[in-house]
This record gives C-alpha cells, structure tokens and sequence, in this order.
C-alpha cells in the first residue's frame, strides 16, 4: 500500500479517515493468532515495523500491575498507530500504548487478545531554526532532548528521570525542577498530533479541537495517542546552562530540623527540593535521610537560598555545579526496570512538612525493611516545588491538569522481587499514604497521575476537572477505547 502511505503521511496535519479496508478477522471473544495478526494488520504498516508475541523488548518499569499483552506490535510512523487502532477496533480488540513503561499503576486490564503498541521507535526531534521551539515524536526520550537541546545551545524544561518518555511524563501535567520559571510540563506543549479512540490523526491545538486540547493536556491517556507534538525550548548558551544540585545528607537525629526547614523555605522561582528516604542496608540497617536540592544559577546563590538546610550540619554534602546533561543524575537511582513496585502517591499542601508525621513515617519504612530485608530497595520520595508561574499560566491558559497550586508531591515505592510480599507492601504503602495525608491542609485528598496507586476515586486524580472530563469523554470516545490509565468511564 505504499501510494496511500504517500497520501496519509503527505499530509499529516489533515483529518485522516484511516483504513476501512482492513478486514475484521473474527466476531467479538475470539482471540487471533500471531499469524492472524500479521498477515491482516501487518502487511498495512510502515517498513520495519514488526508484530511478536515476546515481551522482552518492551519492559516495564515495575512487574507489580503490568499489562499482559498478548501480542506487541512495534511502530515506527505515526501511521502505524492509527492503523493500528483502526485495526482494534475493528476486531474489538483491547490495546494500550507504550514508550518505556515507566507507568506503574494498576489500573491495567488487557485481556488474553490485547495488543500492545511500542511507540519507542517514533523518536524523531526537530528544531526550529530559532531553537525556541522543538518537534518531537511521541516516544522520544527526556535524556535524548536533553542531549539534542544542549548541543543547540538551549534547553527544554525537563522532569527529573531521564528515562522517561517525555510525552508521557508531560501528559498527566508533568513535573519539573525548572516549574519556577516555566511552568509545568504540559505547558511547554503547544500543538500535537493525535490518533482519536475512531482512529483518526487530528492536529489539535489551542484553537483547532479546543476541547480536545483542554482534555488531553491533564488525561490525554483516556482520549488519544499523541504521536508527535511541537514543544518549547529556551536557548541558553552552553556556558550559562548550568544548576548546582546534588545529594545531601543527614543523620537521624536531625529528622525533626530538617522537616521544620523544608516548612520555613521559601521557595523562589529558581529552586526546588527533594527529601529522600531510602534504607542502606547492612551493617546499619537504617533508612538514609537524603535531600537533594536544585537550584538555577551559581554555587553562591543557591548555598545562601538553601542557607537554612546547610547550617543544620548534614552528614555529607555532595551539592555543586552541574551542567544541563547532569540535571537529571539524581534520577538516575530510579530508571531501573523490573522487580515489583506498587507504588503509593500523594499530593499535599506544605503542611505535610510536620515533624512527628515524618518521623512517623521515617519509622515505618525502617520497620518494614528490617521485616523485610528482600525490600531493601524500598524508598520514599517527596518533591517540593514553587507553584507561582503554574498558577499564573494556568488562570490564563486552559488544561484539565487540576493540581497547579499544590507544590508537594510524594511517593511511596516498595520494591521487591516476590510476590508473595505483595500484601505487605500494599499494607506499608498505603499506610504510609494515609500518615501522609492525615497532616495534609488540603480539604480534599488529591494525587498526581503519574504518582497514583491506582486504588482512587476519581475525584483525587482528576479532581474539579472530572465532570467535564467525564463529559468530553462520552463524546471522544464513546466505546471507551482508550480505557487502561485511571479510565473516565
């Protein structure tokens, strides 16, 4: 079909009707086989795409939830996705979309037929001539922006893990140590494609498909695939890109200090901070209390910003300069794939930052390692941000992100390889969660997307923008196509 390969990607911006022709191969609840699959979807993708049946290629982040899928079908067009789709629905088949897998909540459901789509292999990233602008495809990754914009001399805003699909990070609002300046990550994005739950590709803007773009920017999981999207950069010259960052510690008696710290910081456009919790195994057997703070300029200025953290007297002290390709070194400790993680998020206003709370849960962990020792590379992650300029943009810019105003976000990650460890891991994380929130001010209990368990309601993930959402959804995707990620229906 190369002709109307040539037609569909000639004009990619358009409306495409996608593939009417692809045969339907069976009546609803019988499965096909691999050769089904190929021989009626795969001679209508691109060249180099390929169907299996192995998972091998396509690990997730955390074992615990992870979707089953039956076969996996690796795209490298954008195409592909919406034939891909199209083909899916036809046969009334379950699907989710996958770049690196990071996702860990449980929300997953493929059944025995369910296909998996791999979108690692649209990993294209073109710049405007000016650098202030960037597009890429919907499987690039955050440390291949990273590289691609420091040797053009600019920068994108950028979540913390480098391992990450950058799209997938941005679509459920999108975490970012720079969020001071620039905002959150979804608002570095100012046009997509996307293949719809009909599967068609729509250019959808601020003003072409607006109420699409108002659902996308916050649940786009629930409406569509973005298979490519233009984002900004802000050119810096190499020699100014740069931030002083790195590992802090403190012993255990210094808990309740620290915690009164972070609640006194004022957080100025240009910072941001981590706590840690992590267990350090033998012969102590003790949780490391770590912060891990970022701030945007020289050595000087940030030590007198985090002035009020040094002179509690850490145990080391690994903070320095560092250039934009080491931002995310930090993050590194978590891209590590496999084991089982359920993971447990909350997001909270500053008044998490109580003494007795985190000493509560500093004890928790400890005990739930020391019983045990096969989750020793369990942790706690909670992460501090200014929230000015996301506010600002958001009262100006619409999106169905609703957490702007709230600057902590927390995770719980239990980690082991057994799960026969799977209720106590769920029994701590949850546990944890609830010490968490019960020093919350916020009057309702809210968790970032990409932070959540997956046992919510839906008014904690998608809080004030559920009802439109819900709305919109019924209209987008009224068969629920799109139904694996904390589904709207």
């Amino acid at each position: 079909m190369p002709s109307l390969y040539s037609r569909l990607l000639g004009s990619p911006l358009a409306v495409v009707a996608l593939l009417p022709f692809l045969p339907i191969i069976a009546n609803a609840g019988w499965c096909p086989s691999l050769k089904d699959v190929e021989n009626q979807l795969g001679k209508h993708l691109t060249p180099g795409s390929t169907i299996s049946t192995s998972t091998n290629g396509v690990p997730r982040w955390s074992l615990y939830g992870a979707p089953n899928p039956a076969f996996i079908v690796n795209v490298f067009s954008e195409i592909d996705v919406a034939t891909t789709i199209h083909y899916c629905n036809k046969n009334d088949l379950n699907f989710v979309v996958q770049n690196q897998g990071n996702g860990w909540a449980d929300t997953f459901h493929l059944d025995d037929c369910g296909l998996l789509i791999n979108i690692a292999g649209l990993n294209k990233i073109t710049f405007s001539p000016d650098k202030t602008a960037a597009t890429i495809q919907g499987g690039t990754l955050v440390n291949d922006m990273i590289f691609a914009a420091y040797g053009n001399n600019t920068r994108f805003a950028i979540p913390t893990c480098t391992c990450l699909g950058f799209l997938g990070a941005s679509l459920g609002g999108g975490l970012t140590r720079v969020m001071g300046l620039y905002g959150i990550l979804v608002d570095q994005i100012t046009s997509v494609k996307l293949v719809t739950a009909q599967g068609r590709l729509l250019h959808v803007d601020a003003t072409h498909h607006s109420e699409l773009w108002y659902a996308i920017r916050g649940a786009a999981p629930n409406f569509g695939v973005v298979t490519s999207a233009v984002v900004n950069a802000y050119p810096t010259p190499q020699a100014q890109n740069v931030a002083w960052q790195g590992a802090i510690t403190f012993s255990d008696d210094k808990l309740e200090a620290l915690i009164q710290a972070l609640y006194d910081l004022v957080l100025q456009s240009t910072m941001e901070i981590d706590l840690l919790f992590s267990f350090n195994g033998p012969p102590l057997n003790k949780v490391t209390i770590t912060v891990i703070p970022f701030f945007l300029g020289n050595a000087s200025a940030a030590e007198e910003a985090f002035a009020s953290i040094l002179k509690l007297g850490p145990t080391t002290n690994g903070a320095t300069e560092v250039p934009y390709t080491h931002w995310g070194d930090f993050g590194q400790s978590f891209c590590q794939k496999g084991m089982r993680k359920p993971a447990y998020g909350v997001s909270v206003s500053r008044q998490v930052w109580d003494p007795s709370t985190w000493r509560a849960v500093y004890n928790d962990l400890g005990q739930f390692v020391r019983e045990y020792p096969q989750a020793a590379n369990s942790s706690i992650l909670a992460e501090y941000y200014p929230v000015q300029k996301a506010v600002q943009i958001g009262s100006d810019v619409t999106s169905s992100y609703p957490f702007r105003d709230v600057p902590i976000h927390i995770v719980v990650i239990p980690t082991y390889a057994d799960s026969s460890l799977d209720g106590a891991a769920n029994a701590f994380g949850a546990r944890a969660r609830d010490l968490l929130r019960s020093a919350d001010g916020l009057v309702n209990n809210s968790t970032y997307i990409n932070f959540a368990h997956g046992d919510e309601t839906l008014e904690e993930i998608y809080g004030k923008s559920l009802p439109r959402l819900q709305v919109l959804k019924k209209r987008y995707d009224p068969r629920n196509r799109f139904n694996q990620w904390f589904p709207l229906a």
